[in-house]
């Protein structure tokens, strides 16, 4: 065998070697510097504190020199004057804008103002509060305990005392009576505290209380402002809690039954009504009683 075959076997059997890794690269640990705490400057922590302490009086100052009370303006109000909505709410011209206390200004609006039922206060920067009243447009009469009538919104507001004979032009609640109401305060029901007795001699608790009564027909007029029946109504009776009934002006009697679906039983009545003729009238019982779901009109001169 020549040199040069002995060489050609060599070189595959090289190619074939795997290559060496390349040695890694020693790492060194790194060396560990400790450095002592700075030492507590006092003088330092007291400059710091004083500095935040006159950027504080520094934006206090600011805000009681410049952003000041100067114009306030109301909308919203019709039975009552702006000026009578801004005296009623206590702030005045020179109060710091950003601190004269929004929800207490508002809640003397509403106690002050009767008619007022929600008031809005806001600020326009650098120098305008805003104030946004609504006002209550429905009142119902109602009998206190003395037999004086009283007037009072939906939500239950006791607004003011009827002049005599001044309820006729309201619809009236009957079947309860308001004990010792108070102007702008929520109305409360005088409870008759009368009992019954079972044969053992025991006493029953009422089964309905005057409060009770008092709500029922409070959202039953509630329902008739939501379907638009504002003023239509001459009465809401709520005597007997079985069969509510309310007048339609002096066409309808209309027989509610119980306090269950109300709401529904009231838009029951306004899509009757509108379905009926001007010169009909009769007694339109929704009480669902005989036939549920069913509106039944009898004309009073059927009955």
């Amino acid at each position: 065998m020549t040199t040069k075959e002995t060489e050609r076997r060599r070189r595959p059997a090289e190619r074939r070697r795997p290559p060496q890794e390349a040695p890694k690269p020693h790492r060194s640990t790194p060396e560990v510097v400790y450095l002592p705490p700075k030492p507590f400057n006092r003088n330092r922590l007291v400059l710091r504190l004083v500095t935040v302490a006159a950027v504080v009086v520094a934006l206090v100052l600011g805000m009681s020199v410049f952003f000041k009370v100067e114009n306030i303006e109301v909308a919203g109000c019709g039975k009552y004057t702006p000026w009578d909505i801004s005296q009623a709410s206590g702030i005045q011209v020179g109060d710091n804008l950003l601190s004269f206390g929004q929800a207490k200004a508002a809640g003397r609006i509403t106690t002050a103002l009767p008619y007022v039922w929600k008031a809005r206060i806001g600020i326009k920067l650098p120098d305008t509060v805003t104030i946004y009243v609504e006002e209550i447009e429905v009142t119902y009469a109602i009998k206190s305990a003395d037999d004086s009538w009283w007037l009072i919104s939906s939500g239950g507001k006791v607004i003011e005392k009827a002049a005599e004979g001044a309820q006729e032009g309201y619809t009236k609640i009957l079947g309860v009576q308001l004990a010792d109401p108070q102007i702008s305060a929520q109305a409360v029901a005088k409870e008759t505290g009368s009992t019954q007795t079972d044969p053992m001699g025991g006493t029953v608790p009422v089964a309905v209380t005057q409060a009770k009564r008092l709500k029922t027909a409070l959202d039953v007029v509630t329902f008739l402002e939501a379907n638009g029946i504002i003023g239509k109504a001459a009465s809401v009776d709520v005597n007997d809690m079985g069969d509510i009934q309310l007048w339609y002006g002096q066409q309808y009697q209309v027989k509610l039954g119980d306090d269950s679906q109300l709401s529904y039983k009231i838009s029951c009545l306004k899509s009757t009504v509108q379905t009926l003729k001007d010169h009909d009238s009769g007694v339109l019982d929704i009480s669902f009683t005989t036939r549920p779901d069913k509106v039944i009109y009898t004309p009073f001169n059927e009955n």
